[in-house]
């Protein structure tokens, strides 16, 4: 995926214009298809760090958790979506 999921909330023209507010088409079609799963707000966040390739550091200090607690969570969102890894997860939400 080309486009940055969670940094695309808005365009900011010159003089200060703000072109879109809001999440992204990609970031929506991607909550909507994770919706029936019952992730939490932090683990969808998660999710979508994590689809949109974040390293652990970067998940990290972007949520401002700690290291177990984002271990915690990573488990938890591959449980609830029935896949093993990261590659997993991409083939199931990135493919469509």
């Amino acid at each position: 995926m080309s486009k940055k999921i969670l940094d695309e909330r808005e365009k900011i023209l010159p003089g200060g214009k703000i072109l879109r507010k809001g999440p992204s088409k990609a970031e929506m079609k991607i909550r909507l298809r994770l919706d029936p799963y019952s992730l939490t707000k932090k683990e969808t966040e998660v999710t979508l760090l994590l689809l949109e390739g974040w390293k652990r550091d970067e998940i990290l200090a972007r949520c401002s958790i700690g290291n177990n607690t984002l271990k915690s969570h990573i488990r938890q969102i591959y449980q609830k979506l029935g896949v093993a890894d990261r590659t997993g997860l991409s083939e199931k939400f990135l493919n469509f």
